[in-house]
């Protein structure tokens, strides 16, 4: 093997995506003598061309040696350089003198439109790794990377993410006297290190007037116009992920028997996210920005069997593998002090669902009346007005009124964590199996814990709660509550209790229509 190595790639991809459009009326009649046009009230020929570069080298030296019996190094370091560049043309125009124009010289009307698109963003770095053993028993690798990017402001273009991992098999030790039958490999880990990600939008940190053709006709031409540009973040800088990370390694019973397992810990600071909802009155929107820091919490295991069965020379050989894995992500900086529930705070743990607690349907007009009031938050009928069958709602703040309070933590009014969306306990299963040639393979996964709740336009869920012409789902039939089928599952039949814009009770979180979707 060589000692000293250099390498280097070059990538070079160029995309086009044109779109070339004619559009005509179409006659037809439902009267002799009248004549009507489907489509467009005017022909028009239309052109859009869209075209991408992207080019990305590397660049990189590596030296590996070997001292003596003992000792292995290994280092490398290297260039890396990307760039892309968009470019968009389109031009659209109207009065085509003959249906089979193809030519916008053919086109003769007055309505002309044009747009186009530039964007380019390019990201340059260095990169090393030194990797060194000694006596295949202690290991230490270092890595670094410095990259910039031209989509942050030029101070805070760089950043600098090193880390650093050490292994230890403790198996190669002097004071190790188990037999290589019963444990072959026993390795210990641990590695701490940082990312960066700067995947963004080219130009957020620059004020972008963004010039359109505008759809009024002025003196005979549609004029250029434009809008205030958007608010710009308070500093954009790299997104940086830490990871503190322990494992262990581990391989018994000659090599059929083997563990895995981490346990980690991963800190991002500067997350990109969207900042504080503002007043109504501010009249933008929020931008996006380096608003957030936040903690996830996790470990992975995985346990693999290989073994055989027979002798000879056609064994069936076969294996099973088990992975299971978990995490739980909380915000640990963000800039609600109040906690308001419409924004991330400090202390959520993402994916929480909040919610109602269902107590059950309104049995009759004096349930209606001694229940605690839901109205003005929200209703169950055009008028306002209460009927046996519809949802009814814990009072669990007891102030006889159902509410989301203040929408804040420790103020929610009667709204709580039901449920969270994040995916808990992950798991796969692999099975395989091998003979003469012949091979098998099946792979199953799954999740332990997640709920999801059913937003106001699932209409394959809620069917004609959320619009009166859709279809009516399978599960609803005999399923939805009449006075002689109290015990259903959906309240009284309704329409657009579960659409957008509107506050019916269909339409909030609540406890009853919380889905389990955990799977195999």
């Amino acid at each position: 093997n060589n000692k000293f190595r250099v390498n280097a790639d070059f990538t070079f991809r160029n995309t086009n995506n044109n779109r070339d459009q004619k559009r005509v009326q179409v006659p037809y009649s439902n009267s002799r003598g009248v004549t009507s046009y489907i489509g467009t009230t005017t022909n028009d020929l239309s052109f859009d061309q869209r075209e991408t570069n992207y080019l990305a080298t590397n660049i990189y030296a590596e030296f590996e040696e070997r001292f003596g019996s003992d000792h292995y190094l290994k280092a490398m370091a290297g260039y890396n350089y990307e760039q892309s560049t968009f470019n968009r043309l389109a031009v659209q125009r109207n009065g085509i003198i003959f249906e089979d124009a193809t030519d916008l010289n053919l086109a003769l009307g007055q309505s002309i439109a044009t747009g186009g698109g530039y964007e380019q963003w390019a990201i340059l770095g260095g990169f090393s790794r030194l990797n060194y053993s000694f006596k295949d028993r202690y290991l230490l690798e270092v890595n670094a990377r410095y990259d910039g990017s031209s989509k942050f402001p030029a101070n805070q273009r760089y950043g600098f993410f090193p880390s650093v991992s050490a292994g230890w098999r403790i198996n190669k030790e002097s004071f190790w006297k188990v037999s290589d039958k019963l444990i072959s490999d026993l390795k210990v880990r641990a590695s701490y290190g940082s990312l960066g990600n700067g995947n963004i939008a080219s130009y957020a940190f620059q004020e972008i007037f963004n010039v359109s053709q505008s759809g009024v006709i002025l003196n005979g031409s549609r004029p250029q116009t434009t809008r205030n540009p958007a608010v710009l973040p308070d500093g954009l800088t790299w997104e940086t992920s830490t990871t503190s990370n322990f494992g262990l390694d581990l391989t018994m019973l000659s090599g059929r028997l083997s563990f895995t397992g981490d346990a980690y810990i991963r800190k991002t600071t500067d997350m990109f996210t969207f900042g504080l909802t503002p007043p109504a009155v501010f009249g933008a929107d929020v931008p996006k920005g380096n608003y957030a820091d936040l903690t996830t919490r996790g470990w992975e295991a995985s346990v693999s069997w290989n073994d055989k069965i027979g002798r000879g020379d056609k064994p069936v050989r076969y294996n099973v593998r088990l992975t299971l894995a978990d995490n739980k992500t909380k915000i640990d900086k963000y800039n609600n002090p109040d906690k308001l529930l419409s924004d991330y705070y400090e202390g959520q743990t993402l994916g929480e669902i909040w919610g109602y607690e269902t107590e059950g349907f309104f049995i009759d007009e004096a349930d209606i009346a001694s229940h605690a009031r839901q109205d003005p938050q929200m209703r169950a009928s055009p008028t306002g007005r209460w009927f046996p069958g519809d949802i009814k709602l814990r009072d669990l703040n007891g102030d006889g009124l159902i509410n989301v309070g203040e929408n804040k933590v420790g103020k929610s009014g009667d709204r709580r964590i039901i449920g969270n969306s994040a995916p808990r306990y992950t798991y796969g299963i692999n099975l395989g199996a091998d003979w003469n040639n012949f091979s098998f393979a099946v792979f199953f996964q799954g999740v332990g814990k997640q709920q999801w709740y059913p937003s106001t336009e699932t209409e394959m869920f809620w069917g004609q709660y959320n619009r009166p012409y859709n279809n009516v789902p399978t599960f609803h039939l005999g399923n939805m509550w009449t006075p002689q089928n109290t015990d259903a599952y959906f309240p009284r039949t309704m329409s657009r209790a579960a659409s957008n814009n509107t506050n019916r009770t269909l339409g909030v979180a609540q406890t009853r229509y919380l889905q389990n979707v955990a799977y195999l």
